[in-house]
């Protein structure tokens, strides 16, 4: 090769290692990365080898196989206590059955697996849990009293490994209660300890089986983890949730640590019509959940911080298990933008068509994501308004989500992203993807192509993870939100008169 030659491929090389750094820098909030999935076998001319849906079907009936707990009756069933009225105490956010190591937070019936009908119950250890195992106990309600069965519990971390350990810390698990595989009567509550058989049925969660018998799934529900403000942030939940509600989503599940008294306002109006449901969160253990020294714990420790978000992540997935196709987990600084299409019904049924029957090998389907940094916007910052008055209803809000320049830069598969996550597919869910899948021969997420759709995320540049300056320099105009902008002004003008009566 010449001298000329060899110079010209170096400056390839290097302007390649540029726009990789310039997109490395774009990890301001992502998670570590997820460790890459095995390669995909080469393709095989003709279609598949003979057999091999049939091995993958055998492998995960195996699994199954192996991992089903026989339940046994509990001794002295509908003689001490189980009576309904032990059904109908209100129950803690937090169930602590193991002191100062294992707090449940809610239990979900999934029947997705025919002939495999389980618990799911959504909790957090505090250290390594007790080699001797764990146990559930399950109470069915049958006429007037109650019969409690008793099943090794099956407990997996709702983290993974390549993360950083979490032996001595606070970490998310999804307990696996297994059913019995012909039982008639639906369970009503559950308890996960250490002892078989446990007896105290006013200690133990209800079981959510709500809606699983609604005629029509949802198509879009979406998550978004616990809300810590002290500002006035009302005009940004009702944008938020009006823009998303054009782009598809039917319900939206807002966890909430601490929120101004007009937030509230709003979340209740939409909860009224259904749009919304909120919940109110907390921390387990000794965890702080005093505002002030929760917010600044959670600050301080960004490793427990990021764990505790999956509970309310993993809340919504499994809540909405049989009521919606797909949830989003997504944060109120976002939204998902397609290019091509106005909303994301259109994008998906693209996706389906483009992938054919491959659509269905993936739990979660991600959206890369690109910055909106209020820097950059042409407009005058200082005349923009971040609050609102409610008694008004001229305001039109707080329309970042259709500022027009963004960054050239896009970050790379698996780095910020958001995802539809499949209620079907998945096992557990990540505020980014799929964590974990049903059925072990599931990927865990497929990209869209940046062409067809983007997450436009609005927040300003942090100089302390990111070379904002650098960022900045390459810049491209992006009109794709502009084509709501009419009918987001004016379902904000409806909102806001129905808040002022409803006052």
């Amino acid at each position: 090769m010449s001298v000329a030659g060899t110079r010209r491929l170096c400056r390839v090389g290097l302007v390649a290692v540029l726009v990789t750094a310039l997109c490395v820098l774009t990890l301001l909030d992502s998670p570590p990365q997820l460790p890459d999935p095995p390669a995909d076998p080469p393709p095989t001319p003709g279609g598949e080898p003979p057999g091999t849906r049939s091995i993958v079907a055998y492998s995960w009936a195996r699994r199954l196989a192996l991992d089903y707990r026989p339940s046994k009756e509990c001794d002295g069933n509908g003689t001490y206590g189980t009576t309904l009225n032990t059904f109908k105490l209100a129950d803690a956010k937090w169930l602590e059955t193991i002191p100062g190591q294992l707090f449940l937070y809610s239990a979900h019936l999934d029947l997705r697996v025919a002939g495999y009908p389980s618990l799911r119950v959504i909790g957090v250890k505090r250290g390594p849990l007790p080699t001797s195992g764990l146990f559930c106990t399950v109470w069915y309600e049958e006429e007037d009293r109650g019969r409690a069965v008793s099943v090794e519990a099956l407990v997996s971390t709702i983290w993974l490994e390549e993360w950083g350990e979490t032996v001595d810390s606070y970490a998310g698990i999804l307990v696996g209660c297994q059913l019995p595989p012909d039982a008639a009567i639906e369970p009503a509550r559950v308890h996960v300890g250490l002892d078989p058989c446990h007896q105290n049925a006013s200690h133990s969660l209800a079981i959510n089986t709500e809606d699983r018998n609604e005629e029509r799934r949802r198509q879009f529900t979406l998550c978004i983890k616990g809300l810590d403000f002290e500002e006035d942030i009302s005009s940004k939940i009702v944008a938020f949730v009006e823009l998303h509600r054009i782009l598809g989503a039917e319900l939206f599940y807002f966890y909430v640590f601490n929120v101004h008294k007009n937030v509230l306002r709003v979340l209740r109006l939409y909860e009224r019509s259904n749009v919304i449901r909120w919940f109110n969160l907390t921390l387990p253990g000794d965890l702080p959940n005093e505002k002030n020294a929760r917010r600044r714990f959670l600050s301080e420790d960004i490793w427990i911080k990021r764990r505790m978000e999956l509970i309310p992540y993993n809340h919504c997935f499994y809540d909405n298990l049989h009521r919606s196709e797909f949830v989003l987990p997504i944060d109120i600084d976002e939204a998902i933008v397609p290019a091509r299409r106005k909303n994301w019904f259109e994008l998906l049924l693209d996706e389906r068509i483009k992938l054919g029957r491959s659509f269905k090998d993936f739990a979660s389907y991600a959206v890369r994501n690109a910055y909106f940094f209020p820097e950059m916007q042409a407009k005058n910052l200082t005349d923009r308004v971040t609050t609102v008055d409610l008694n008004s209803t001229n305001f039109l809000g707080d329309l970042d989500y259709l500022d027009t320049v963004r960054t050239a830069c896009i970050s790379p598969e698996g780095d910020s992203v958001k995802s539809f996550v499949s209620t079907r597919r998945a096992l557990t869910v990540h505020n980014h993807y799929a964590l974990t899948t049903l059925n072990p021969s599931t990927r865990r997420a497929h990209h869209f192509d940046p062409e067809d759709v983007l997450k436009h995320h609005h927040r300003a540049c942090d100089d302390r993870h990111l070379d904002c300056e650098l960022l900045m320099e390459d810049v491209q105009v992006d009109e794709s939100a502009l084509r709501y902008a009419d009918e987001l002004r004016e379902r904000m003008r409806v909102f806001l008169s129905e808040l002022k009566m409803f006052a």
